[in-house]
């Protein structure tokens, strides 16, 4: 069955849902009637389940071939141009391509994907920030709302890795997940409540999916619009 994909409208609509989504958080946590939740396992149940979606992301990066059946939407040309050039070889999780070129690194020699390259960092940095978090020793004080706006922008500019390339690209996917630690562990001190701290949750795994479907779109279109291989 042929695969329906996103059109730019729909892509748009979930750029403005994702920017709705962010700006919602701090006027949830201006709220003056909020109640904050002093449970002793709000902290400790909130960083376990970033923690299990971090983890989660660490092994996507690894196995990518399993990532994209769980969303059966190949990153590369259909199953028509794929038979037809008997399978090309990939390199960085990508075509060997020129067009595909900006989509990798070289570190001694050897090849790899960008963007997984900067989500590994990304998420790797982010567990370290959780176990500071679990462990009481995270404190931004009245700096908390600040710390969520720079995280809330370093997730939308993670948004824009489609038109990065290179090493910046890699930074860029980097700070996408650093960005949502962030958000997520500036929301929880802010404003400690269980429910809003859910939501940011929900809203991280959104942007999350959004950027693989984001990603996805501009890599079928990028083989697509080529041509060289059908």
């Amino acid at each position: 069955m042929p695969q329906i994909e996103p059109s730019k409208f729909f892509l748009l609509f979930l750029v403005a849902v994702s920017i709705f989504g962010l700006a919602l958080v701090p006027l949830l946590l201006l709220q003056p009637n909020l109640q904050a939740d002093q449970s002793p396992l709000r902290r400790p149940l909130i960083d376990t389940i970033y923690s299990v979606i971090t983890i989660a992301g660490i092994v996507a990066v690894f196995y990518p071939g399993k990532c994209r059946m769980i969303f059966q939407k190949p990153n590369f040309p259909p199953d028509s141009i794929i038979q037809s050039t008997s399978r090309e070889q990939t390199k960085g999780h990508h075509p060997d391509c020129e067009r595909f070129s900006g989509n990798r690194i070289t570190i001694r020699g050897s090849v790899f994907c960008a963007a997984c390259s900067g989500l590994l960092i990304g998420a790797m940095s982010a567990m370290v920030v959780a176990v500071i978090f679990s462990l009481g020793f995270l404190n931004l004080g009245t700096g908390s709302l600040w710390a969520l706006v720079v995280g809330e922008a370093l997730m939308l500019m993670g948004l824009t890795q489609i038109k990065m390339q290179g090493y910046v690209k890699t930074a860029v996917n980097a700070l996408f997940v650093v960005g949502s630690c962030i958000s997520l562990f500036a929301t929880d001190l802010a404003g400690q409540s269980l429910l809003i701290d859910a939501y940011v949750l929900g809203l991280i795994v959104f942007m999350l999916w959004f950027r693989i479907l984001l990603s996805e779109w501009n890599n079928k279109k990028t083989c697509l619009t080529c041509g060289h291989c059908i």
